[in-house]
Order: C-alpha cells, then sequence, then structure tokens
C-alpha cells in the first residue's frame, strides 16, 4: 500500500508518517523496482493506534514504551488518564481564578494597576476537583484492582464476568478511599519494565502456590521466613514496612481477604484455592513464630516494627509482604515519603 492511501485510511500526514518511520515505531518496506514505500496492513493498523494514542496526548516516549510493553496497555491508558485529569484541574483553576478577577475589575482597568493582582492564586480549589470528578472521575481504582488481581485474569469472557469486574472496581473505590491515591502515586511512578518484571514473578509465585504440596510446601514457607529475616536485618526494609503499613499494607490486605475477595473467587475459582493455600503456608509461619524454632525472630520484629505487626489479627499480611509487596518497596524512600505527604494533603481539604 502507497503512503497516499495510508494517509487516507489514518487521517496522518505524510510528514507525521514519515517521522514515525524514523522513530521506528513501524518499519514499511521499500519496493526493489521503484523503491517507494510499501505499507502492510500491519503498518497501517500500527498508525491507525498510534494515531489515536497521539489524539490523547501520549507523547512519542510513551508510545514507544507501550509498544515495547503491549501487555502494559492498561497501565498506559490509566497513566494518560491521570496525566490529562491533572492538566484539567490545572486549566480549572487557571480558568476560575482568572473568571472571579474579571468579576470584580472596574470597567476601567489598566495594566499599571495589575501591580495588584500579583500573588493571586491560581491554584485549583477543592470545588475545581468536585467539578472534575463530576465531569471525568479517576479511574484509579480500577487500575490497583487490576495490579492487585493481575494473577487471575486471564481467563475467557463473560457478561457475568464483566458484571463481577465492574462491582469489585466499584467496591475497591470505596474500601481503597484513603489509600488509593497514595497506591496509585506509587504505580504511576514506577518504571515500566519494573511493573512487568514483578507481574511476571507474581504470577510464577501464585502458580507454585496454587500446586503446592507437601515438598513444595516447606520451600514456600521457609521463603517467607527469609523474607522477614532480611527485614530484621535491613533498616531499609523496617523504613518501608513502616511507611507503607497503615496506606498499602494493612488496606490491600484486608481488601484481599474480605469480601472482594469472595467476588474474586466466582470470576475466577482458582483463586478461592489460592487463599487457602496461603493460609496454610501462612498458619505454619505463625506457628513456628509463636511456639516454633522461630520464637526469637518473633521477638526482633515485635521490637522493631514498633507494634506493626499483630499476626493473631492479620497473619496474612506476612505471606502478601513475602509474595506481593514488591511493587511498593521498589521506589527509594523519600520519593515515596513525598508520594505520602502529597496524597495526604490531597485528599485532606475534601475529606472535611
Amino acid at each position: 500500500m502507497r503512503i497516499q492511501q495510508v494517509c487516507q485510511r489514518t487521517g496522518l500526514t505524510k510528514k507525521a508518517i514519515y517521522f514515525y518511520i524514523e522513530e521506528g515505531l513501524v518499519s514499511p518496506q521499500r519496493c526493489d523496482e521503484n523503491h517507494y514505500l510499501e505499507f502492510s496492513e500491519d503498518d497501517v493498523r500500527s498508525l491507525q493506534i498510534i494515531a489515536l494514542l497521539r489524539q490523547w496526548d501520549m507523547p512519542v516516549s510513551e508510545v514507544h514504551e507501550l509498544f515495547d510493553y503491549p501487555s502494559m496497555t492498561n497501565f498506559y491508558l490509566h497513566r494518560r488518564l491521570n496525566a490529562l485529569r491533572n492538566q484539567l484541574l490545572r486549566q480549572l483553576g487557571l480558568v476560575h481564578s482568572l473568571s472571579a478577577l474579571l468579576t470584580e475589575l472596574p470597567p476601567q482597568y489598566n495594566m499599571s494597576s495589575m501591580q495588584e493582582q500579583i500573588g493571586r492564586s491560581t491554584a485549583p480549589s477543592e470545588a475545581d476537583q468536585s467539578t472534575l470528578d463530576l465531569l471525568c472521575p479517576d479511574q484509579d481504582a480500577r487500575m490497583i484492582s487490576i495490579f492487585i488481581w493481575s494473577s487471575f485474569l486471564n481467563v475467557s469472557k463473560s457478561e457475568y464476568r464483566l458484571f463481577l469486574w465492574r462491582k469489585m472496581t466499584e467496591q475497591a473505590q470505596q474500601d481503597l478511599k484513603g489509600s488509593l491515591k497514595y497506591v496509585a502515586r506509587i504505580i504511576y511512578a514506577l518504571d515500566s519494565e519494573w511493573i512487568e518484571k514483578d507481574a511476571r514473578q507474581r504470577y510464577r509465585d501464585t502458580q507454585a502456590i496454587l500446586k503446592l504440596d507437601e515438598t513444595t510446601f516447606p520451600i514456600y514457607t521457609q521463603r517467607i521466613l527469609d523474607c522477614l529475616h532480611h527485614l530484621v536485618e535491613d533498616d531499609r526494609e523496617q523504613a518501608y514496612w513502616k511507611l507503607n503499613y497503615e496506606k498499602v499494607t494493612l488496606p490491600l490486605v484486608q481488601f484481599f481477604n474480605g469480601p472482594l475477595g469472595t467476588l474474586m473467587a466466582e470470576y475466577n475459582p482458582e483463586y478461592r484455592l489460592y487463599l487457602t493455600k496461603m493460609q496454610q503456608l501462612v498458619a505454619e509461619v505463625v506457628r513456628r513464630l509463636q511456639t516454633g524454632g522461630e520464637q526469637a525472630l518473633y521477638q526482633q520484629l515485635q521490637t522493631l516494627l514498633a507494634g506493626q505487626l499483630d499476626i493473631e489479627k492479620d497473619g496474612n499480611l506476612l505471606g502478601y509482604y513475602a509474595f506481593e509487596m514488591g511493587l511498593y518497596r521498589s521506589l527509594p524512600l523519600d520519593v515515596q515519603r513525598r508520594l505520602l505527604i502529597e496524597s495526604n494533603r490531597e485528599a485532606s481539604p475534601l475529606s472535611r
């Protein structure tokens, strides 16, 4: 297919198509006879997708990443929505600030009088945030749900499963209200390659836990204990634990094991077996911590974590920490602290 036809089918200009070729996003062949570019149907489909992504103002650098990590499509679209919402919120603040100023100005106003407006706030207000949420609700709960349940989403589609998924994301919006912004900020700040690597590792662990038998059970029990030993030996890991405990670890563990877990078990019956196997692992770890050979480790954990470990009430967090928390311990500590401060600052006006 010649470039003129491609322009018609994609809505792109020749200049734009040549640019995407130079960027390596498409690689059409050249005709041996006349050296004209010949575009395949796959090239056209790629250009149509690129055109759509660019309509959403996705930077070319992110388009590259999306083509490199196609399984991360949900992540990139969620991150783009988050960026567009932030831009729109900023624009709402500017529009309302300027509109308010104009209602206050006398009909005769001179440039020399603008000095008195210096320092006037143009930041978005609580009302602007409410307007944005009404017009365009965030989809953070959906994104977080995908990350949390990623190992169990590869099932056949059905209307009932779609209904369950909507119900789960709606419930997630309620259950994770206080933690949602912080968890979302962490995920948006992560490197795509790292996220995909983490998702693959969690999937492998999930499959191994589903297949636990008397041979592998001690191996995975020891793996949890090894993580806990590493925790008491590493100040940095302790800092992550304390930083994430209230806002991430505890809410997500309760999220995993609460009513939403029941919905996920309907969505994918393997989840019920996974929970059973994980509870068996955790029960053995708790036994060894309380009455077995790991009592000294338990005392160290109690001391170092300043009471942020109640294995009687939330023993499941031991398994969650070992197999699910890597995603929330990957950013530098100072970056995560800043994200926590920002999410608290953003949430506080709206919670009043």
